[in-house]
């Protein structure tokens, strides 16, 4: 099971029981010598006009709206104490987008501001390793922000809380599973570019014990492609359609895959 969408529906609902909670009489001044009262604990919106943009903000289903929204709340609101969640989404809408260099910017902004956010590390190792070359100059610095990211993640998760407190146990083991599958993957996909396929395949087992997105098969399958590792993009292919959780567009994708990597270990024979 994957955790982001409940993450953002969370918060979602959070700030939506704020919005629906009538404002308490103000607090009478403390007597002389006291102490002034305690802040709310944790973030909060700090007026019912932040509340409403957060709403609208999170509830943005378009890349282009979103990153408006969040990009306008942000110059609004620049002392807000959301600012790691709103960049986070800044940089999400921008990989949506496939905008990978502003992507990049929003989220190192989005770490800077909360460095334990597992989250943004693991988008930040999806992003390096998915879309780094064996032919950029900057390979070796890519790949290695990609594993930093990717296994800062893996530390986070293992004393990760729940961000809801009603989901069960055993949802949420799931849940850190579907995570932490993400961070396997781009280790992977690091190691393959670095051409240590050991190490590669370790990773990618282990990803799929997590969790067995036939998607990410694919995925895997297309760098094997591009490494020219035709024997191991077909068997992930392979993979991939015999998934439980393949549906009928994922088998098709597969099929033309199959075909399309079968014609090129031809011509390489």
């Amino acid at each position: 099971m994957r955790r982001t969408a409940i993450l953002a529906t969370g918060l979602l609902a959070a700030l939506q029981a704020f919005s629906q909670t009538p404002p308490a009489a103000a607090p009478a001044a403390p007597a002389a010598g006291a102490a002034a009262p305690a802040a709310p604990a944790g973030p909060h919106p700090k007026s019912p006009e932040e509340n409403a943009s957060l709403v609208n903000l999170f509830k943005a289903t378009d890349p282009d709206a979103q990153i408006k929204a969040a990009e306008d709340f942000l110059e609004k609101y620049p002392d807000t104490d959301y600012k790691p969640q709103v960049l986070l989404a800044l940089a999400q809408s921008y990989h949506q987008k496939k905008d990978e260099p502003k992507a990049i910017v929003a989220g190192e902004k989005a770490l800077a501001a909360d460095p334990k956010s597992y989250e943004t590390q693991l988008l930040l190792s999806e992003i390096y390793s998915r879309n780094t070359r064996a032919t950029d100059l900057d390979m070796d610095d890519r790949l290695a922000r990609s594993d930093k990211y990717a296994k800062d993640a893996l530390a986070e998760l293992e004393t990760a809380q729940k961000p809801k407190p009603e989901i069960a146990d055993n949802d949420w083991v799931q849940l850190k599973q579907g995570e932490s599958q993400r961070a396997y993957v781009s280790l992977g996909l690091s190691a393959l570019l670095r051409k240590k396929l050991d190490e590669a395949k370790t990773n990618f087992d282990k990803a799929m014990t997590l969790y067995p997105d036939p998607l990410d098969m694919l995925y895997i399958e297309r760098a094997y492609t591009t490494a020219k590792r035709y024997d191991d993009a077909l068997m992930w292919i392979d993979k991939a359609a015999a998934s439980p959780n393949a549906n009928d567009q994922v088998k098709n994708i597969a099929n033309n895959d199959k075909t399309r990597v079968q014609a090129l270990k031809k011509q390489a024979n």
